[in-house]
């Protein structure tokens, strides 16, 4: 019997290519919405995935990326225009007769954020519920991603961020993130209507976390928090404004408050997620000068 075609959005960023190649060698017939082709598309249409290039942003090539799928994966950056996407992309699922949707949202969730952000996330998981189309909605915590973005502090023996040095939650590896989605979306029956919170392996505050980095790198690193807007200049962002507005009221909007911890990720991959420390060594490329 054919299986059924995944359409997956966000296909070669951090959990959609985990995604696709999940689905892959699930033996799952892919198509990939990228927004241009590159050498990670060409890596995903190597593997078998077929690559439809698009804007989330325009309801025709949304509708016509729906075409001939009944089961999709929506992701979309840090954005302001993420409700704009997710209406899009509701609206041409419905059209497709649509029969499951996997929503990536975060963590912290509430009809009562103070972030703008996350009350975008909030109303996206309120539209896909409009809709009827049964949907399952991942709310992970932040990825163990973040310490690429300071990456370039790292090389020089700097960690410096914008959370209190005791803050803690369980990282997560976006790779894990992507074969969750893919589980899900290659056996939904169980998953229509759920809402999952998503967490690393260990729970560990900030100084913890600088301690991993300086052990598994072998390199002198203390963690420092430094401002919201210092953080977002040495990331290379300090002039946008929705990203700084964001970060600055996670801590309020309950980051890193409970749920903290569950094994949700294993019991729906079959194994533990990675730790912290093999993270920072998978990556080890990228934080040495």
């Amino acid at each position: 019997m054919e299986k059924t075609k995944i359409l997956i959005t966000g296909a070669t960023g951090a959990t959609g290519a985990p995604t696709v190649e999940a689905l892959l060698q699930k033996r799952f017939d892919v198509r990939a919405f990228v927004h241009q082709e590159d050498d990670r598309s060409a890596r995903l249409k190597a593997l078998g995935a077929e690559i439809f290039v698009g804007d989330l942003q325009n309801l025709d090539d949304v509708r016509a990326a729906w075409q001939g799928t009944k089961r999709g994966y929506f992701v979309y950056p840090l954005s302001p225009m993420l409700l704009d996407a997710t209406v899009i992309f509701a609206q041409a699922a419905k059209e497709a007769e649509a029969e499951f949707i996997v929503n990536m949202s975060q963590k912290q969730v509430t009809s009562t954020s103070k972030s703008p952000a996350t009350i975008r996330h909030f109303l996206s998981e309120e539209v896909f519920n409009w809709t009827g189309i049964p949907t399952t909605h991942l709310r992970p915590t932040f990825f163990s991603e973040w310490f690429l973005y300071v990456s370039g502090q790292i090389k020089s023996g700097q960690l410096k961020m914008s959370f209190p040095a005791d803050a803690k939650h369980a990282p997560v590896a976006a790779e894990d993130l992507g074969r969750t989605a893919a589980a899900i979306l290659a056996d939904p029956e169980q998953h229509i209507g759920q809402t999952y919170q998503l967490f690393g392996p260990e729970v560990l505050s900030y100084t913890q976390l600088g301690e991993i980095v300086a052990q598994t790198l072998g390199k002198d690193i203390v963690y420092e928090q430094v401002s919201v807007q210092e953080m977002a200049d040495l990331i290379g962002i300090g002039g946008y404004d929705y990203f700084k507005d964001h970060v600055g009221k996670t801590e309020g909007d309950n980051i890193f408050g409970l749920p903290s911890f569950n094994n949700k990720i294993e019991e729906l991959i079959g194994k533990k997620p990675i730790t912290f420390a093999e993270f920072i060594e998978k990556n080890r490329a990228a934080f040495i000068a």
